[in-house]
């Protein structure tokens, strides 16, 4: 069952390195950098009907220019909860990698890749009901793809 979905426009965006609002035909999209490891960050609550089987973070993204090489990025969970974060820094857990996949071959196109996050230290420890945040990054030191890569939306999935 899909617990969550990010939009661009739900990204809260760290001081630096910050993917960058951009629109294509219309779409709006966050675009991540091909030398810097920029990053968007999204806050929700965890749904109450989430089990507690982990969760799968799917990423829907495109290249700007890009028809060939790969795109990777990582994943990242921080909880706030009830008492358990300082917000004034950032606790996030162990980033999770997504593997780098294939560019899709025609400019425009999307790709769909995802990383399976275990419950527990890699989810941040995150209860039902607590508020948490979702840091996602592009691999810029594993991925080959040259320009921008554009992030359209971020699902999460119970595992």
């Amino acid at each position: 069952d899909t617990l969550l979905v990010f939009t661009p426009q739900a990204n809260e965006p760290p001081a630096a390195n910050y993917a960058t609002l951009d629109t294509r035909n219309g779409h709006l999209v966050l675009d991540f950098d091909t030398t810097t490891a920029e990053a968007a960050i999204f806050k929700a609550v965890l749904p109450r009907n989430y089990a507690g089987g982990g969760i799968t973070v799917y990423l829907h993204w495109a290249a700007s220019t890009a028809t060939t090489g790969t795109g990777g990025w990582s994943a990242e969970f921080e909880r706030i909860g009830n008492g358990s974060q300082d917000i004034d820094a950032d606790g996030f857990a162990t980033a999770q990698t997504v593997t780098a996949a294939t560019v899709p071959a025609t400019s425009g196109n999307v790709g769909i890749t995802n990383v399976a996050v275990a419950n527990g230290a890699n989810m941040d420890s995150i209860a039902v009901g607590e508020l948490f945040r979702l840091r996602i990054k592009r691999d810029v030191a594993n991925d080959t793809a040259a320009g921008d890569l554009e992030l359209l939306g971020v699902e999460l999935k119970e595992s």
